[in-house]
């Protein structure tokens, strides 16, 4: 792919400030300063965070009026994973579009609450956040080429739902290249981990031996399965068989998969505080 095709320096989101986030180290003695100074840089962002920590889904009682006292509260990693809530909302934000804001935004942070909560039910509660992160930026790809030619992208909309073709097929016609490209490109442009290429530039339905090895990956793909199954992001699946081998072919087990495919838990991921102050931009 041509980097030139796309610019990832000039886009509404400060991509340096996510990449600084990202690759904090936890360890380091400064590292509480930096986080409190990268989301402070930021009024919009530093008041969504203050939001969603006094939400029912976070609050502890007394009112948090502070990001240091967040932090202290609530820990890094919580704090850094809705930090980057916070700054994707401020890239999304910049379009009323619909289709955008359904089969892009909506679809993203459902993924992200849904991979923290499928990865919560595979027992690694340590990489929760990670899986959050995980489906908040798993389609940045796309976020970057709808900014980049809205036009344009409209008509990948329109071509994908009219031949029920993927997203990365439909990309291909009107651009010459996809998101997960694009996905790849900003990882290298924006200097993120290496395990990011994951996540934002691979495709996310074809299962491998590598998926079931990697909580987190296996975690995203359940998710953005999910949800575009759920009609937000790609056509609804109706058919639950269906459903049912595509998690399986994952390597999730039969009673998780039961679990994941009630209505009652896309449902419940809609009522979570987190998509309800969120979703809509």
């Amino acid at each position: 792919m041509n980097s030139e095709k796309i610019n990832f320096k000039n886009t509404p989101v400060q991509a340096g400030i996510i990449s600084r986030i990202i690759n904090l180290d936890v360890d380091a003695n400064n590292c509480f300063k930096e986080l409190d100074d990268l989301i402070s840089s930021d009024q919009g962002v530093a008041s969504l965070v203050l939001r969603v920590v006094n939400s029912p889904l976070y609050s502890r009682g007394n009112k948090v009026a502070t990001i240091p006292l967040a932090i202290s509260l609530l820990g890094y990693s919580v704090v850094r994973s809705l930090a980057l809530l916070a700054f994707s909302r401020s890239l999304f934000s910049q379009t009323r579009n619909p289709l955008f804001r359904l089969h892009i935004w909506q679809h993203s942070l459902l993924t992200a609450i849904a991979s923290q909560e499928i990865c919560q039910s595979l027992v690694a509660p340590r990489l929760n956040d990670e899986a959050f992160i995980a489906g908040l930026m798993h389609d940045t790809g796309k976020v970057l080429m709808f900014t980049h030619k809205p036009d344009l992208y409209e008509k990948v909309f329109a071509h994908s739902k009219a031949d029920k073709c993927t997203s990365l097929q439909a990309e291909q016609k009107f651009f010459g290249f996809d998101h997960c490209q694009v996905g790849r490109e900003a990882v290298k442009e924006w200097k993120l981990p290496e395990r990011f290429n994951e996540y934002m530039g691979a495709e996310l339905t074809v299962p491998g031996a590598e998926t079931q090895a990697d909580t987190v990956l296996l975690s995203l793909q359940a998710a953005n399965f999910l949800v575009k199954a759920a009609g937000m992001g790609a056509e609804a699946i109706i058919d639950y068989a269906a459903k049912n081998t595509a998690l399986l072919a994952l390597g999730l087990n039969e009673a998780l998969c039961e679990q994941l495919l009630q209505d009652s838990f896309i449902e419940s991921l809609m009522e979570n505080e987190t998509y309800k102050l969120c979703a809509s931009i």
